[in-house]
């Protein structure tokens, strides 16, 4: 009698930790597979068109700002959104060549930035991480610290046929260091599903000019937790590097 109460009382506890468990599952997965909020592309460009009225400046390096506005610059908001600015200021060039010799050159600048990155791009101020968490199958991953470094990544050749417009239309893929990076990417506000994104884009030269083109791109570096059944943790230094445009350095053969 005993052992038929012990054994019904064993079989209830499997039964409640199982449902609980398939319950537990479900509600992850529905969270899991939840859409982030698309962005209403009317705001998005209001937004980055506000970045041109208050003349805000465009860092391209850690000690090289750009001015938006100026004799020999253009600034637009494209029809997706994109910031682009293209200048031949020499005054500004000769600053550009003064700070980084792959500018030294250089005789017209031009950097195409992609429309949901703008904003993070223009902002001044230094980065804050946040303390959000992404939640898994009894797992959360966070961030505890980290920077932000906005930089260009390795050159390539641009071509065109002469008399016709250079057509850039390039694959940029976001870097992870590991799986982990991979996995705390959402807390950046960054889609791990989204492995890379093209930059389309045209524009004209003039006889005798090369183009070289460099990725615009933000590195994160942080230092991420993994917490599994709440209590094991463990740390680690992740790294990633998300494309966010392109840059183009124009020079003239001589």
């Amino acid at each position: 009698m005993k052992n038929s109460r012990v054994s019904r009382f064993i079989i209830g506890l499997l039964a409640c930790i199982a449902v609980g468990g398939a319950a537990f599952l479900i509600f992850w997965n529905v969270q899991a597979e939840e859409m982030t909020p698309v962005v209403d592309q009317a705001k998005l460009m209001d937004s980055n068109r506000t970045w041109i009225k208050t003349n805000t400046s465009i860092a391209i390096g850690p000690n090289l700002v750009l001015p938006i506005k100026g004799d020999d610059t253009v600034t637009s908001i494209a029809s997706n959104g994109d910031l682009i600015l293209d200048t031949t200021n020499k005054a500004v060039l000769a600053k550009m060549a003064k700070v980084d010799k792959k500018y030294q050159a250089i005789d017209r600048f031009r950097v195409r930035i992609f429309a949901n990155k703008v904003s993070t791009v223009m902002n001044p101020a230094t980065f804050q991480y946040t303390h959000d968490k992404v939640d898994g199958f009894l797992t959360s991953y966070s961030i505890l610290s980290g920077t932000l470094d906005k930089t260009a990544g390795k050159s390539f050749e641009l071509t065109a046929e002469v008399g016709m417009p250079i057509q850039v239309n390039e694959k940029l893929e976001t870097i992870y260091s590991s799986g982990l990076a991979e996995k705390i990417a959402p807390v950046l506000g960054i889609d791990p599903k989204i492995e890379c994104q093209y930059l389309e884009d045209e524009f004209n030269i003039v006889a005798g000019e090369t183009v070289r083109a460099f990725p615009r791109q933000m590195e994160y570096h942080f230092s991420a937790e993994k917490t599994s059944f709440a209590f094991f943790k463990g740390n680690s230094d992740e790294e990633i590097t998300q494309p966010v445009g392109l840059e183009y350095v124009i020079e003239e053969k001589r």
